[in-house]
């Protein structure tokens, strides 16, 4: 208790700091220091439907619900000890989650990443594996309004988002084709968990490969066990960006993944079908042009849409859902230090299901975020 409170009062203490800098670090010993950083989104949703909520929900009957509401979606703070030229150590928290239902949330990352040189690195503890382009970037770099439907679909699924576990990893630098690569072992039951639920344990590998300074490759794969029945998944990414000129420069991601949906196999009353029959499967196009501004305030403009196609149970039912977002965002200070968006999120299911949120839906939704 008197750990969190000295931190906490570390943290109150350096806020005015924070807000004229990229975090502060504060020195621990000769070779080691703490920085500190952190990272708030709040939102303004609204939905264009008579009869569908904020978060998707449609409601048939006659009942109270928001179309309209402010809310708080991220409110980050990290640490970063770097204990020696090789160790360093990583805690990032969401104080956001307090705002909903934080069991098993809040805590996002939490490991210490051990480095020998560019060839072999090691990570262990809480932390994203790497198995697609999103897991490159924090969340506050997304050029959409939020990651895409797949991400948190592979997610739940453990095969992307926080886990717990170890990965090896490293780069080939200095070459004309430049390479990235990653395996590594997880519980496979998602983060904040105290130990994992079975012996079953999944193995996601990555590899990333670069063209001239404009296009990344990559192609991810994985298997695993999941209370004793045998999971996968796979996926490829193509990541293109250009500077056109001093001011104009684009940017084109798109992503496809296939994989086992052991969440709703498991989610069944009775098992009576193989796990190797619920598959999900998506993919995604985000194009973005950035527009820089030489200006003491405005830093750039960006234009970016997003299309998503994602079906979580395409061998089944399914009801696959597409995704149409288009958006525009205002950066106010330099690495999106404060950043405005604003976008129109338009879902279509290929059926709707009344009272649930697999329902059309149109809504806009405006962030603003600062980074510290």
């Amino acid at each position: 208790m008197k750990c969190r409170s000295h931190l906490l009062v570390v943290f109150l203490f350096c806020s005015p700091l924070l807000s004229k800098a990229q975090g502060i670090s504060v020195p621990v010993s000769e070779k080691a220091k703490i920085n500190f950083s952190g990272m708030l989104q709040t939102q303004f949703n609204y939905s264009l439907d008579d009869d569908i909520d904020i978060a998707g929900m449609h409601h048939a009957g006659d009942e109270h619900f928001s179309r309209n509401s402010f809310s708080v979606k991220r409110a980050r703070l990290q640490l970063n000890a770097t204990i020696n030229d090789r160790i360093n150590a990583v805690i990032l928290v969401n104080f956001g989650d307090f705002t909903g239902n934080p069991q098993n949330k809040v805590l996002e990352n939490a490991y210490i990443k051990y480095s020998i040189n560019d060839y072999v690195n090691f990570q262990f503890g809480q932390f994203r594996p790497q198995f697609g382009q999103e897991d490159n970037y924090p969340v506050d770099f997304v050029r959409s309004i939020d990651y895409s439907n797949q991400y948190y679909l592979f997610g739940s699924n453990s095969w992307q988002s926080f886990q717990i576990g170890a990965t090896y990893f490293g780069e080939i630098k200095n070459t004309d084709v430049p390479v990235k690569y990653y395996i590594g072992i997880f519980n496979g039951n998602n983060r904040n968990q105290v130990s994992d639920n079975d012996d079953g344990k999944i193995i996601p590998a990555r590899i990333v490969v670069g063209l001239g300074k404009t296009t990344q490759l990559g192609a991810s794969g994985g298997v695993g066990k999941n209370m004793g029945q045998k999971i996968w998944a796979y996926g490829a990414d193509v990541d293109y960006k250009k500077q056109l000129n001093e001011r104009w420069g684009i940017e084109l991601v798109s992503e496809y993944k296939q994989g086992i949906n052991s969440v709703a196999f498991f989610g069944q009353e009775n098992l009576v079908i193989p796990v190797s029959e619920y598959a999900m499967r998506g993919i995604y196009v985000l194009p973005n042009v950035a527009y820089s501004i030489k200006n003491a305030r405005l830093k750039s403009l960006e234009f970016a849409v997003r299309y998503e196609y994602l079906d979580s149970d395409f061998k089944q039912v399914g009801n696959s859902r597409q995704s149409y977002i288009p958006m525009i965002s205002a950066a106010f200070a330099e690495a999106y230090a404060i950043r405005v968006q604003l976008g129109l999120l338009m879902d279509r299911y290929e059926r709707n299901i009344p009272n649930t949120t697999q329902y059309n839906t149109n809504r806009i939704i405006c962030q603003v975020q600062a980074r510290f």
